[in-house]
């Protein structure tokens, strides 16, 4: 962080960071600023300003250049604070487990949806998550809904441990329930036929364009969850799959997806008998999630 140790104060450490972080073109970059600081100093961002007078000198500039320093080569910032908001709660986060993107939200916004309709309650409803990764999507809808249970598949073990401690953190692991393994092939067979609802986010980024992706997401993601083949569309082809075996009659899918593969994933899902197809958009106009219901 060129420049930044003449500056001593809360406020003129943001100021010259945002600048930093601007050059390197990081979106937000004030945000980035004052995420780091207030980190490093053990206060909320709204302390930071209630003390922007306050000096930063010695261990704690040192260790705010060593953070800025990370976040200015690409690592990402969620990775840098070992943890994430994701649905208004924490969530950690570790190197070699794919990050959650604010986008996600819509996955599970709709998913809560699919599972509250307005004319019926499920007693006890059964979703399962393919590809959990940190756990975002299974547990925020087991927070959200105290009557649900999830079943969770990953075949990363070290995404599978950290979604157990973030499970344990927010006290679901009564209702979650995580197996290690491929897809479908680790759930019980008991489940068979008696799901309400499949949600995943699965990789979808073509092969071909992961290396020009930005360095915190080709450098830092694990490339098994952005690799969804050369087409992008390959492990939509093997949920839609396993659907029929899993899905009650009437059970739904929500499905996040690439901007570009609406037309084809719904396709797909109707190919296997999946209808009500509908695809919704996200906050900045892009499509994001696909959501659909086994025929009767």
């Amino acid at each position: 962080m060129t420049g930044a140790a003449a500056h001593h104060t809360v406020r003129d450490l943001i100021r010259v960071t945002q600048e930093y972080f601007a050059g390197k073109g990081l979106e937000s970059a004030r945000l980035n600023a004052e995420r780091l600081l207030a980190d490093v100093l053990g206060l909320s961002r709204m302390e930071l300003y209630l003390q922007a007078d306050r000096p930063v000198l010695g261990e704690e500039l040192d260790r705010y250049r060593e953070l800025v320093k990370r976040r200015g080569q690409g690592e990402p910032l969620q990775t840098i604070l070992g943890m994430t908001e994701f649905y208004s709660r924490p969530f950690k986060v570790e190197p070699g487990v794919f990050i959650p993107r604010p986008e996600t939200e819509h996955l599970v916004e709709a998913a809560v949806e699919m599972l509250t309709p307005g004319s019926s309650s499920l007693l006890a409803p059964v979703a399962v998550e393919v590809g959990c990764g940190t756990g975002i999507i299974g547990i925020s809808l087991a927070c959200e809904l105290p009557r649900l249970v999830v079943h969770a598949t990953e075949i990363n073990p070290r995404a599978l441990d950290l979604a157990r401690r973030n499970a344990l953190a927010l006290e679901v692991t009564a209702r979650v329930h995580f197996h290690a393994g491929s897809r479908f092939d680790p759930l019980p067979d008991n489940l068979r036929g008696q799901v309400d609802l499949l949600v995943s986010n699965p990789p979808y980024v073509r092969r071909g364009d992961i290396p020009g992706l930005s360095v915190e997401v080709a450098e830092h993601d694990p490339h098994e969850a952005l690799d969804g083949g050369e087409d992008g569309l390959v492990f939509y082809r093997a949920l839609a799959a396993g659907l029929g075996r899993w899905l009650r009659p009437g059970g739904g899918v929500a499905l996040e997806i690439g901007h570009d593969q609406s037309a084809d994933v719904e396709g797909i899902l109707g190919a296997v008998g999946i209808r009500d197809l509908r695809t919704i958009k996200d906050y900045s106009g892009r499509d994001r999630v696909v959501l659909g219901r086994m025929a009767p």
